[in-house]
């Protein structure tokens, strides 16, 4: 390895892991402790060596159940062993017992963020050095580093979740098949594509979608072979190279997930009989009972693939919508230059990639949150770095024939480096203007053309209404009910935190909902509650006139309002019983 190379590494990781780890124990999401139980679960079955107990119904979620584990071994390994069972991931008791014992649930979290951080900063090398084959370390550098840093994904990359890690596999999937079917036919590419799409399945069963993509890369590669040596001996070359692929994700796939080792029908019934459930009933197989797929509807798809195309829209920078143009552009240019050839191919594959995992999230039924199509936005940004990677190149032949930066090759290198990494800036400073929520990004384009903005609610914030609350001088006294309330705000509240769960509100004359608050000295909540049903609307529309004892703004989103119990009014209780 070379000096250079090895600068560019330093450069890329520094890039990777210092906005990541910057901040990464000051605020916790509202699925992150629902994983850390799973994840605690997992953990004790291995200790127990029951592996048949390894598994999370379809996410699977095995790669975010051993970051769990590897923390519990780092900080916690005795949890194996103190005879507790399983937890029901659905009943709060996890974290209770975990401070019992004298253990932090905040510092456990943070644990299973750092070794989720190091597969991160792992697969970007990884990205890097295939880019470098197919290109070289200057594009590879720019257009894994564009990636890196789009705001989105470099949110989402350094919480406990499992999108940001399938979208990487993803794409190192598709780097490594693309290395074995235009560079020799190299064994270790074809191995690292299987592994990454192994490991794709392994976080989520959603990586399904990738497969369109990987079938069109075999398909083109059968048609150019197929041009040579006809097409009958191509086809039957490249089923082979797909039963050899397949084979090798089948091994990854076992090795990693020690259910498989022991109950592997089990395993694929739980995962993806559970996947298809939830996609074509919007339910698990626990609630249908079975797989009606004449349940299905695609009534509901156009609107769903709108929101999603919008989020593609406004969770991307500037830097992104110019470089798919450069990449647009570039697609229909004739040229001769080196690795334009590549570059159609790999835009094209990286745009299926896009649509499919829209496509899938559009028609599944149940929920449907931006960050499902991580694995699209990434792909979206990879389009776009290699539109800046042809564009800059377009820009420095044309500086070096035309006459312009002294026709010297190295001066216009040095320019081209530079407005390189002035995108990269650009884009790290994107992100770091939303400090230390940067999955909230939007593009300020998008909001001055709508005048609005795009609400993202994740639990951020709850910290500082947490802090607030923790200031006063009987705060290990207090309760408060509080909406996001198990871990963005419990983590950090030393008092007592009863939850506010909307489906309380959803109750005749909200009796639960209604004791809990009267048991409580404050209430916290954000004003995304209004959203979630009518009736929690009118619980949030109930304290109109009420003034909060304080309000936190988050980033002109979502406020987030502090009341004193005893302030509400009567009004406000009569007006959320009816």
């Amino acid at each position: 390895m070379n000096l250079r190379k090895l600068l560019l590494i330093i450069v890329l990781l520094a890039l990777v892991l210092a906005p990541r780890i910057a901040g990464l124990k000051s605020f916790v999401t509202i699925d992150e402790p629902f994983w850390l139980s799973v994840g605690a679960n997992f953990y004790y079955a291995l200790g127990q060596r029951e592996l048949q107990n390894t598994v999370y119904e379809y996410h699977p979620a095995v790669t975010t159940m051993w970051f769990v584990t590897d923390a519990f071994l780092a900080y916690f390994p005795q949890y194996r062993a103190l005879d507790q069972g399983y937890f029901d991931v659905d009943k709060e008791k996890f974290d209770p017992f975990i401070v019992e014992h004298g253990k932090s649930p905040l510092e456990l979290l943070y644990f299973s963020r750092l070794f989720q951080l190091a597969v991160i900063a792992a697969m970007a090398l990884v990205i890097f050095y295939l880019f470098s084959l197919l290109f070289d370390d200057e594009k590879a550098f720019l257009a894994t580093a564009l990636m890196a840093c789009a705001p989105f994904f470099l949110g989402h990359s350094r919480v406990l979740d499992h999108e940001a890690m399938l979208a990487f596999f993803v794409i190192a999937s598709f780097l490594g098949l693309m290395l074995y079917l235009e560079y020799g036919r190299k064994w270790p590419y074809l191995l690292i594509s299987a592994a990454a799409a192994a490991l794709a399945q392994l976080t989520k069963s959603s990586a399904m979608a990738m497969l369109p993509a990987i079938a069109l890369m075999l398909a083109v590669s059968v048609f150019e072979h197929g041009r040579e040596r006809g097409f009958g001996r191509a086809l039957l070359d490249h089923l082979k190279i797909f039963g050899i692929w397949f084979a090798m994700l089948a091994v990854v796939y076992v090795i990693i997930w020690p259910g498989m080792w022991v109950a592997p029908g089990r395993m694929l019934y739980e995962v993806y009989g559970n996947a298809f459930s939830y996609a074509f009933q919007g339910a698990r197989l626990q609630v249908t009972e079975e797989l009606q797929l004449s349940n299905f509807s695609l009534a509901a798809a156009g609107g769903t693939i709108q929101n999603y195309v919008g989020d593609l829209l406004w969770r991307s920078t500037p830097v992104t919508w110019l470089g798919v143009i450069f990449a647009i552009v570039a697609l229909f240019q004739r040229n001769a230059r080196a690795h334009t050839a590549i570059f159609r191919k790999l835009t094209l594959y990286l745009f299926v990639n896009v649509v499919m995992f829209v496509l899938l999230f559009s028609l599944a039924q149940g929920r449907n949150s931006p960050h499902y199509i991580m694995a699209s936005h990434v792909s979206l940004e990879g389009i776009a770095a290699l539109g800046w990677v042809m564009g800059l190149g377009w820009l420095s032949q044309r500086w070096e024939t035309s006459g312009r930066l002294g026709v010297r090759p190295e001066r216009s290198r040095r320019v081209r480096w530079g407005i390189g990494l002035g995108l990269v800036a650009f884009q790290l400073a994107s992100a770091l203007s939303f400090y230390p929520y940067y999955y909230t990004y939007y593009n300020p384009l998008m909001a001055g053309l709508t005048g609005s903005l795009r609400p993202y609610d994740y639990g951020e914030g709850f910290e500082q209404a947490a802090a607030y609350l923790a200031a006063k001088p009987d705060a290990e006294s207090l309760k408060v009910f509080s909406f996001r309330g198990r871990g963005p705000f419990s983590y950090f509240f030393p008092g007592q935190t009863i939850i506010l769960n909307p489906l309380f509100i959803e109750e005749p004359g909200m009796a639960s909902m209604v004791e809990r608050l009267t048991q409580s000295d404050y209430l916290v909540f954000n004003d995304a509650l209004a959203g979630r049903t009518e009736r929690s609307a009118l619980f949030v529309n109930a304290l109109n006139g009420v003034e909060p004892e304080h309000t936190i703004p988050i980033h002109g989103i979502y406020d987030i309002h502090i009341y004193r119990v005893a302030d509400l009014p009567t009004s406000f209780y009569e007006t959320i019983s009816k």
